[in-house]
């Protein structure tokens, strides 16, 4: 198929505006021709040269830019329109502007003075430098150490709402730090502060743009952000404050045939896969061949067309019409399984599911690595769980496999249990019915009774198959012991409380009883606190009054103890 190029140039009266002319922006015929169309042809489109800048809608910042697709381009420029500056040029000498630093018609002696001349090393030894264009006056400045001085001020007229250029030419005079400048409006910087060249003898242009909102009068001025007393010395020329204009133009280029039928190149597709839009270069032809379901839109069908190579065709009626064609490369499905349980408890250890191919992606609840199948029970939810498996490679089955998962539920009861010397403690499973019990014990009732301290286990299975195990604690409680003694004695030989013994005695295997009168003398000692206190001392009765006792006794744990009180004798 054969291309050609066309070049369409573009052409724009010069536009020259006069210094101290400020001009209103206009639109520019920027395109001399109207819209076009082609066949087959690759267009460039020119703009005319002389510009400063341009822009097209295809990202082309060049005269020209080169298209080979219909569509509308759009190229842009912007320009100044007039100068609002007075001596901008300081061909008239010291004139229409201000400034923060001394003016020295001779000598730029110290920092901080400058001049207008001709030629900077005029009126300092150590400077070099003409005005911009090799000759005429330009600004001549030895930078001051203060920064934020106005080097360069001028009050002018604006309109609101427009926006500026603000523009000058800075050169520097002697070598050592540059100097540091940024423009201001009404006592605000604008842009970025920017540093004159680092070479002497060399011009560069600098500028900043503004927008005026409902100003309409503005100080413009170029402040010296430098410091530095060694250097900073620097020209300005060609000051200039001007509208900045933008105008721009469209074309729009619509391509009619030759016609592009050339397909787009398809990847092997799999015979599960899903359906395929083809595409060409150029749209609105047919499609055939086999595999197509849809001949307008091109969709592909892999599992209509079947394993195997297919050509399809895509046609462009008309004078300029095209016929490509593709061949398709559809592959058979690789069969994949899985080995997994059909059902597991809930309190089973993760185990590895076994998929075919080896390596694979697995996917589903329960599945704590998705590289190797790990499935933890526990993460998976009761019932119920879709576990699948895509085999790494191309055009490989899914499987997919259900697993439910049993619910472990834990019977409510008491694991803990205290016991004191002697007593039963009752192990109970709860109220569910499992349907086998095995305690440590050997037995296999759902509740056993037990009189020792220890750690008993039984093992419950429920109608699933599903295994838990309990562990009972059973313990020697602390102060099972019960001692109460009384507090009135009236051993008066009548048989009715003749002994002082205790009341309640219980879980004390061993037992000491001592009495004592109130000035502290033990008048009764007995290793049995069952056998109690007649009320004699060496076979004479004590006189009435408070008496105290003291038991020490042994718990059922092996701790000593002791407890005391005291009580009224009463004949």
């Amino acid at each position: 198929m054969k291309r050609f190029l066309i070049t369409l140039t573009l052409w724009l009266p010069a536009l020259i505006f006069s210094q101290n002319e400020p001009t209103d922006c206009e639109e520019v015929d920027l395109l001399s021709y109207n819209d076009t169309s082609v066949c087959g042809q690759a267009i460039n489109l020119t703009a005319i040269a002389g510009l400063d800048n341009y822009s097209w809608s295809t990202g082309s910042d060049n005269q020209f830019t080169s298209i080979s697709l219909p569509g509308t381009y759009t190229v842009s420029t912007s320009y100044n329109s007039g100068n609002f500056v007075e001596n901008g040029n300081f061909n008239e000498g010291n004139s229409n502007f201000s400034s923060s630093y001394t003016y020295s018609a001779t000598n730029l002696y110290p920092e901080g003075t400058y001049t207008v001349t001709t030629n900077a090393n005029n009126v300092h030894t150590g400077f070099t430098g003409v005005g911009n264009g090799g000759g005429g006056n330009f600004m001549v400045v030895n930078g001051a150490t203060s920064p934020g001085l106005n080097v360069w001020c001028q009050d002018i007229e604006i309109e609101p709402e427009t926006t500026y250029n603000f523009s000058t030419s800075v050169i520097t005079v002697a070598n050592g730090n540059q100097a540091l400048l940024q423009f201001s409006i009404n006592g605000e910087t604008i842009g970025t502060s920017f540093s004159a060249p680092n070479t002497t003898g060399t011009w560069s242009e600098f500028n900043a743009t503004w927008n005026s909102n409902t100003s309409t009068n503005a100080e413009i001025c170029i402040v010296n952000q430098n410091t530095s007393g060694g250097g900073n010395d620097f020209g300005l020329d060609n000051v200039s404050f001007s509208t900045l204009c933008t105008s721009s133009e469209s074309i729009t280029v619509t391509e009619i045939d030759p016609a592009n039928a050339t397909i787009f190149n398809v990847d092997d597709l799999c015979e599960s896969g899903p359906i395929v839009n083809l595409n060409a270069v150029d749209a609105g032809g047919t499609w055939t061949g086999n595999g197509i379901s849809n001949a307008n839109t091109g969709a592909f069908n892999p599992n209509i067309a079947g394993p195997g190579t297919h050509n399809v065709t895509y046609t462009i009626d008309g004078a300029c019409g095209d016929v490509n064609s593709l061949d398709i490369t559809v592959v058979q499905e690789t069969e994949s399984s899985i080995t997994a349980p059909e059902s597991i408890c809930e309190n089973v250890n993760p185990i590895d599911l076994q998929g075919i191919p080896e390596i694979g992606t697995w996917q589903g609840n329960g599945l704590i690595n998705t590289s190797t199948g790990l499935f933890e029970p526990a993460a998976a939810q009761i019932g119920n769980n879709t576990i699948s498996y895509t085999p790494d490679g191309f055009c490989m089955e899914v499987s997919t496999h259900e697993i439910e998962v049993h619910e472990i539920i834990v019977p409510e009861t008491d694991l803990f249990h205290e016991i004191c010397w002697g007593d039963i403690a009752n192990l109970n499973t709860g109220d569910m019915t499992f349907l086998y019990y095995n305690w440590s014990t050997n037995e296999n009732l759902s509740n056993i009774n037990v009189f020792n301290d220890g750690t008993y286990n039984v093992s419950l299975t429920d109608f699933n198959n599903c295994i838990q195990e309990l562990e009972f604690e059973v313990i020697d409680k602390d102060n099972c012991e019960v001692i109460l003694m009384p507090n009135v004695f009236t051993p008066n030989g009548d048989y009715e409380n003749d002994l002082f013994i205790p009341i309640t005695y219980d879980y004390i295997p061993k037992s000491v009883l001592k009495i004592f009168n109130r000035w502290g003398v033990e008048v009764y000692y007995s290793q049995s606190i069952e056998k109690g206190w007649n009320g004699k001392h060496f076979s004479k009765d004590c006189p009435e009054g408070v008496y105290f006792w003291v038991v020490e006794f042994q718990t059922n744990t092996g701790v000593q103890k002791s407890v005391s009180g005291s009580f009224n004798l009463l004949r």
